[in-house]
């Protein structure tokens, strides 16, 4: 398997930054940033479950659960 390169996490977490309030992609918005990536939809998903939980860990955020 190939590791996500630092362009493509560095798309993934700008992302991130800008949806703190819900840290939740749409399925459109999954296969945007998998294009743009050039990675899997699957990926891409477990790249943002792993950011969120990575985030609650370090207490940086609190939103809503779904």
């Amino acid at each position: 398997r190939k590791n996500a390169t630092r362009d493509a996490t560095a798309t993934l977490k700008a992302w991130l930054q800008e949806h703190r309030k819900n840290p939740y992609p749409t399925k459109g918005e999954k296969i945007m940033l998998a294009i743009i990536t050039k990675m899997t939809l699957t990926q891409v998903s477990t790249w943002f479950a792993n950011a969120r939980r990575r985030l609650k860990k370090e207490n940086k955020m609190t939103w809503a659960p779904r």
